[in-house]
């Protein structure tokens, strides 16, 4: 009975993943990747170890529970391990922010990046890129940042467009491999702001 409720977003995500391609498997529980921005409130289902070549080595799939009137959401980390020079006060933070043509059930027109002080170039870059924005208009916000703590490296939020029914039915957690590869040209730009 237990598990037919354990959530196995990370079991599909894990195996659309291997479908389009790549090595990839799902880590032990409780290694240090399963930290990566979980705090009280939301839990880790767990790490996907990438073990193609890849600049993403680890994905953290977070999950916040829902009630009455606040819906499940589900939030995807792909983790990008590297040596940060950049201290805490220094980190790099961009985010997108999809404009709809009518709020919440809206179609996407278009993505602005929002920047702090430390990553304009980087959000510019972001803007001028088409692959990089189309991510975001066709699979939700993304968020970008360096990380000093538990995990020295770069992490790519991403939180799927939400269900029409989210009470019911988690989003719609597709990738192609297109995309895929988008994700690891923003790894190789965040790389290059090291």
């Amino acid at each position: 009975m237990i598990s037919l409720l354990r959530d196995k977003t990370r079991d599909k995500f894990c195996k659309l993943l291997s479908d389009i391609g790549l090595e990839a498997e799902m880590a032990e529980r409780n290694i240090i990747e399963e930290k990566l921005f979980n705090p009280w409130h939301r839990r880790s289902l767990g790490v996907i170890k990438i073990n193609s070549e890849s600049l993403i080595k680890y994905i953290n799939i977070i999950k916040k529970s829902g009630r009455k009137n606040d819906p499940p959401r589900w939030w995807i980390y792909f983790a990008v391990p590297a040596d940060t020079s950049k201290s805490q006060e220094n980190s790099i933070e961009v985010k997108s922010i999809r404009n709809k043509t009518f709020p919440i059930f809206g179609k996407v027109k278009s993505v602005n990046w929002q920047h702090n002080s430390y990553s304009r170039n980087l959000a510019d870059i972001f803007t001028k890129d088409s692959d990089i924005n189309e991510l975001a208009m066709q699979l939700g916000n993304i968020k970008v940042q360096s990380l000093h703590e538990d995990f020295s490296g770069y992490s790519i939020e991403l939180e799927f467009t939400r269900s029409l029914f989210p009470l019911i039915s988690a989003p719609n957690m597709s990738i192609s491999i297109n995309q895929w590869n988008t994700f690891n040209k923003v790894s190789k730009l965040l790389l290059q702001e090291n």
